[in-house]
């Protein structure tokens, strides 16, 4: 993975600039030596675009950025162990100064030492950069940005899909609708590039499609589905004069019945990413109960929105035909049919088409590629030319080339992922932290969330096709990667990664950082140790169900891999941890879940003070959470299910860097702890299953921070109410959800500090919640609210229902 070293190395001359090594130049008086090695690092940037397109052809380039690659991560190492030493020696605040100080000395001395030596290593590395002639022109390209379409198509440049459009416009053509007062949905589902919204296009501007309906809309949807919006946009189709900046949900909704009332009208949604059932349900209830034999046609990547459209009716596109390619490429490359401005482009196009042989991903990757390019005839020209065509690699070429151009941070990321064994389902919030716990995540102003940029990165993949969407499972979504991509980050991770297999365990390089092992199965116990015995770098263990090779792989890699930051044991067989796990002390993720027979866990695992997520969801015979688990300082997500029946004092409190907190399916918990308003830095706070919880604490109500709040399934528990009197606490609490609480009688008046950022309420299986607060109706930002078996509710507080979404249901 020598393509990635450039978002290696911005991470690391960050890092040279940190407080941690003034320190040690401080120290040591090596700040001319620092001073050195990070202008020289600087220099040696300039020339990496250069260098990491040279090397598909020069052998000694690609040798000379693995030097690069693997001189960057010591140095990183390096400078971690220090910034860990500093960090220790903030919590050990009852030691004696003295001593103290000497400890710090002596690492101090240990790592100046090895900085003077990388400082060493650096000069070679630079001298034999002179050679290559390597240029600083060279640049990273923008991302792939998100195109807007519209209705209009060139007919005389569409080839096939007839099939297809004339048993859509069958169907639009049928009397017959969704059921009674539902407008009948036609779905065409295919991944980005199939043709999907071009087949719209056509149907929609078809002679006889014309003559049927009395009214067509075209929507181009955005990523996130909201029904205000959609309804404006729907009324503005309609009328293009219509002026409603002040209107509520209610005076648009009577709006756009008036105009669709008695019409037979088709609507296009093209491009629909997301949308929740609810929404979607109130939408087409709207639309079909109005306009007898009205259609919708809904293009989309995800086929997973057919069963929350209830259609009858999706036609898939997966499947192109060859001589389908030229029209797929052009739709993928050009806006909208401006091909014809384009001859010379086209006369490319068809070139770069040829040599793809007529592979639907190949053409969608290339064509989405291209169309980021602004149309400039050498971007064009590089594709067509590049080298990577006479290339035996096993791999689409045009795969390969669309990963070479996309930007450095994303590189990283995919290579990441061939971790993962072929046909495997992950979720993003397991990827997003995966990669933050290798540092590929990197702030780009002061104040960035990391796992808001994370979800950024995910998104920028699944957009350029490289991920595909399995499922979604509010608030996680579960991908997994095409067989060809997943090859193709085989193939660009090098030997940066490694899913230990019969056929792989072979050929295992010394240089690998990241492996994983899924199943004892594929590599037998006896290969173990002749594997494990080749590493020492690995930053990354990945495990599931290794049954009774599990002792002796964990035992090794503790001992061997002194760098690791990510360790993931998932569905384990230990009762105890080793004690050496606290060796561990650059580790940034441990991930223990649903290990039945964990009991504890060792109190050296407290010494983990660089542990940012630390998930022991299902491990229902854990009995209790570390005393000391407040060192754990830089936690910032805790899951936990345990049998104990309240939490320590100055415990989960102390821990001020927690971002996310999950506590689930403990059957024994009572109540939690008292000094919960000082997790200041809280964001979400999920409370599930927990039969036998009778209270929460009162300091929840002041989590300034908190955005999301979800608690459900317990049976017992009375949430605070807080004083009739005191002044309502403010927050930026976006959404709350209370589910399966039949002890819910009102809603806590603290959340009305909340007003004016609430957007999503749910309450369901709350039978004894009896009436709802005034306040709601000042919600300001209030999007949804869905209220679910809730019988004892018998209405709701006036001026509600024009300033939100509802759904209601017995």
């Amino acid at each position: 993975m020598t393509e990635v070293v450039s978002s290696i190395l911005g991470p690391l001359l960050q890092k040279l600039a940190s407080s941690a090594v003034e320190e040690i130049q401080l120290v040591w008086g090596v700040k001319d030596d620092l001073e050195k090695l990070k202008s020289m690092l600087e220099m040696i940037q300039k020339v990496l675009a250069d260098a990491e397109q040279k090397q598909t052809k020069q052998e000694a380039v690609r040798l000379w950025l693995s030097k690069l690659k693997d001189f960057c991560y010591d140095t990183e190492d390096v400078l971690d162990e220090f910034e860990t030493n500093a960090l220790c020696g903030r919590v050990r605040r009852t030691e004696h100064l003295t001593l103290k100080r000497k400890v710090r000395y002596l690492y101090s001395f240990k790592i100046a030492h090895k900085m003077k030596e990388l400082g060493k290593r650096l000069d070679r590395i630079n001298e034999e950069k002179i050679k290559f002639n390597l240029s600083s022109d060279i640049h990273e390209k923008a991302i792939v940005p998100r195109r807007k379409t519209y209705s209009f198509v060139r007919t005389s440049n569409i080839i096939g899909r007839d099939e297809e459009k004339e048993r859509i416009i069958e169907l639009l053509k049928r009397s017959d609708d969704g059921g009674a007062g539902i407008i009948a949905v036609l779905p065409i589902i295919g991944m980005g590039g199939t043709g999907k919204t071009t087949l719209a296009k056509l149907i929609y501007n078809d002679e006889r499609v014309k003559e049927h309906f009395e009214h067509k809309v075209w929507l181009s949807m955005p990523l996130e589905f909201e029904i205000e919006k959609t309804m404006r946009d729907i009324i503005k189709c309609l009328n293009s004069e219509a002026k409603f900046d002040n209107w509520t949900l209610e005076m648009l909704q009577n709006d756009l019945r008036s105009r669709v009332e008695n019409k037979r009208c088709l609507f296009v949604m093209d491009d629909v990413w997301q949308v929740r059932r609810e929404e979607w349900e109130q939408l087409t209830y709207l639309l079909g109960g109005v306009s007898k034999g009205s259609k919708i046609i809904v293009t989309s990547r995800n086929k997973f929105i057919t069963s929350i459209m209830g259609t009858r009716y999706p036609f898939d596109l997966a499947n192109l035909s060859r001589e389908d390619s030229l029209t797929l490429f052009v739709n993928c490359a050009f806006d909208q049919g401006k091909e014809r401005n384009h001859p010379d482009l086209m006369v490319i196009g068809k070139e770069i088409v040829r040599k793809c042989g007529g592979n639907p991903l190949a053409m969608k990757t290339l064509g989405s590629l291209l169309y980021s390019k602004h149309n400039q005839k050498s971007d064009w020209e590089f594709v067509r030319d590049s080298e990577i065509w006479q290339l035996d690699t096993g791999i689409l070429p045009s795969l390969r080339i669309s990963y070479d151009l996309m930007p450095s941070y994303l590189k990283q990321c995919f290579a990441y992922c061939s971790i993962f064994p072929k046909n495997h389902e992950f979720s993003n919030f397991d990827l997003i932290q995966f990669w933050i716990s290798n540092g590929f995540i990197q702030p780009r102003r002061k104040n960035q969330e990391l796992e808001e940029i994370g979800q950024q990165y995910l998104k920028e993949l699944f957009s350029r096709s490289f991920f595909d969407v399995v499922a979604e499972r509010y608030p996680l979504v579960i991908f997994k990667m095409h067989d060809l991509i997943h090859e193709l980050a085989i193939s660009v991770a090098q030997t940066e990664s490694c899913n230990m297999t019969k056929e792989r365990t072979q050929d295992i390089s010394p240089s690998t950082r990241h492996i994983s092992i899924f199943n004892t199965f594929d590599v037998p116990k006896d290969e173990l140790p002749g594997c494990l015995s080749k590493l020492s770098r690995v930053r990354t263990v990945m495990s599931e169900k290794l049954g009774s090779s599990e002792e002796f792989f964990l035992e090794t890699c503790i001992e061997r891999f002194k760098h690791m930051r990510v360790l993931v044991l998932h569905e384990s067989t230990f009762d105890l941890l080793p004690s050496s796990i606290g060796t561990l002390k650059h580790l940034r993720n441990l991930h223990l879940c649903y290990s039945p027979n964990l009991k504890k866990l060792p109190k050296s695992v407290c010494k983990l003070r660089n542990l940012q997520c630390l998930v022991l969801s299902g491990c229902t015979e854990l009995e209790e959470l570390p005393a000391n688990i407040k060192n754990m300082i830089n936690l910032r997500f805790l899951s936990v299910t345990t049998k104990q029946q309240r939490f320590s004092e100055s415990g989960i409190g102390c821990l001020t860097s927690l971002r996310w907190l999950f506590i689930a399916d403990c059957m024994n918990l009572e109540t939690l702890f008292d000094d919960i308003q000082s997790l200041t830095s809280l964001r979400v706070l999920a409370i599930a299953n927990c039969p036998k919880l009778a209270s929460l604490p009162q300091g929840i109500k002041n989590l300034q921070a908190l955005e999301h709040l979800w608690i459900g399934y317990c049976e017992r528990l009375r949430l605070p109410e807080g004083e009739s009197n005191e002044p309502r606490s403010t927050s930026r609490l976006q959404s709350f959800r209370f589910e399966g609480l039949p002890e819910l009688v009102s809603l806590p008046r603290w959340l009305e500090g909340s007003a004016s950022t609430l957007q999503k309420i749910k309450i369901a299986g709350c039978p004894n919640l009896r009436v709802l607060p005034e306040w709601l109706q000042n919600c300001s930002s209030l999007k949804k609210l869905k209220i679910r078996n809730c019988r004892r509710l018998s209405s709701l507080p006036d001026g509600i229902r024009g300033i939100a979404t509802i759904y209601i249901e017995d």
